[in-house]
């Protein structure tokens, strides 16, 4: 297990701060208030939720996750529901679901349970059919709670995917969800918040005030780093002054928090046994030279802000494809914003406009659908309006950006 995991959630006892989100959803959750939880993707979210969950499972709750994303159907999310109930591996839910199987023709997997519906035929199975299991699946709540009087903390994650299986089926969740009462409290977590808000502060949408807003924001510098500072002292390493720089530099990025903090304690590591990660004197850049052996590369051990710069060019080395992606997807106007905000220019501004070619119209058009999306920058609330007001999501993205820039 690695000691500073960064590619899948983390445990409850790996979590970084998030005290106050925690208190947050533990209150709801004994109010019986349901909560939507939204931030970017790769920001903590499904770690902050299993957290939670298990706090609850330790005060006798119980807990099912349901994962909606990339769902097309009502079939898949039928199907998700399903497997979510069966990982609790408690009797009464396989009594229930083999009774929801027999009565509507379907077929439950051995291997954890997976849901077929209409295996005794052939053709795709009827949408009143998929409606009456989803009306089940999502009634198991109330059908566990009459039977043990066991309140279920459901979790329904990347929760905006659900409207691609069907544009109206947060309002058949709603018509079931209103009458659990004591049996279930819900939280609905989503990485598209703008999508999120609309879904519960829109008047035409059925969830409209259904759950307490709660967006997640950066981890504060000030208790990440004698966080991780705490961490490499149990491993007995010492980052010396590398840590620091590293810690303002993830800006309060979950992810990217723990992947530098992950490199650093590699090439500490390797150090031990006389070897290297990182390039000495080489730098890497947006796109570096895949060419090159790390490993074999000679110099002197780097140290304290060197150190910090080449953990994160290594960072850079192992997410360039990625941001690369992210890049060339996004418009003309998209990239002007983005590369003016790296380097510190207002987005809007003549400067931009003057570079770019774009009118002003276009690239204010440009930052309102980057703020709508939510996924490469977020506002800053305080300050006057101006390009400070701004930030990256990712700053690691953000580095990408200004070194690559408008190839300009």
């Amino acid at each position: 297990m690695r000691a500073f995991p960064f590619e899948t959630p983390i445990t409850a006892d790996a979590l970084i701060d998030r005290r106050e989100e925690l208190h947050q959803l533990h209150l709801a959750a004994t109010d019986g208030a349901h909560v939507r939880v939204a931030g970017p993707r790769r920001y903590g979210k499904t770690s902050l939720l299993l957290a939670h969950a298990d706090g609850l499972r330790q005060t006798g709750w119980r807990t099912v996750h349901v994962d909606f994303y990339g769902v097309t159907s009502l079939v898949e999310v039928c199907g998700r529901l399903a497997t979510a109930y069966g990982r609790l591996r408690e009797p009464s839910v396989r009594h229930l679901l083999a009774a929801l199987s027999s009565r509507l023709g379907m077929s439950l997997g051995t291997t954890g349970v997976s849901l077929t519906l209409g295996p005794r035929q052939p053709q795709q199975p009827s949408h009143e059919t998929a409606l009456a299991a989803a009306a089940e699946l999502l009634d198991l709540p109330v059908r566990l709670y009459d039977k043990d009087r066991v309140t279920t903390l459901v979790v329904f994650d990347e929760f905006q995917d659900l409207l691609s299986a069907g544009a109206t089926l947060d309002g058949l969740l709603r018509s079931h969800v209103q009458y659990h009462g004591e049996a279930a409290t819900y939280v609905y977590a989503g990485s598209q918040p703008s999508m999120m808000r609309r879904l519960f502060t829109d008047r035409e949408r059925p969830l409209y005030g259904q759950a307490e807003p709660l967006e997640l924001g950066p981890l504060p510098i000030d208790d990440v780093l004698p966080e991780l500072s705490e961490r490499f002292a149990a491993l007995d390493l010492d980052p010396g002054e590398a840590l620091a720089p590293l810690v303002v530099a993830a800006a309060g990025h979950p992810q990217r928090t723990m992947l530098l903090a992950h490199l650093l304690h590699r090439e500490l590591v390797l150090r031990d046994s006389g070897s290297t990660s990182l390039r000495s004197d080489i730098h890497s850049g947006p796109d570096p030279d895949p060419e090159v052996d790390d490993a074999t590369v000679a110099g002197p051990p780097l140290e304290g802000l060197a150190l910090a710069d080449a953990v994160i060019d290594r960072a850079l080395t192992q997410t360039g494809e990625a941001h690369r992606a992210n890049w060339d997807q996004l418009s003309a106007g998209k990239k002007a914003v983005l590369a003016a905000l790296a380097d510190g220019v207002r987005p809007t501004g003549a400067r931009v406009t003057e570079r770019s070619g774009l009118t002003r119209a276009a690239l204010q058009s440009a930052l309102r659908d980057l703020a709508r999306e939510g996924q490469h920058v977020s506002r800053v609330v305080t300050g006057p309006p101006s390009s400070a007001n701004w930030r990256f999501v990712d700053p690691l993205f953000a580095r990408w950006v200004s070194q690559r820039g408008q190839h300009r």
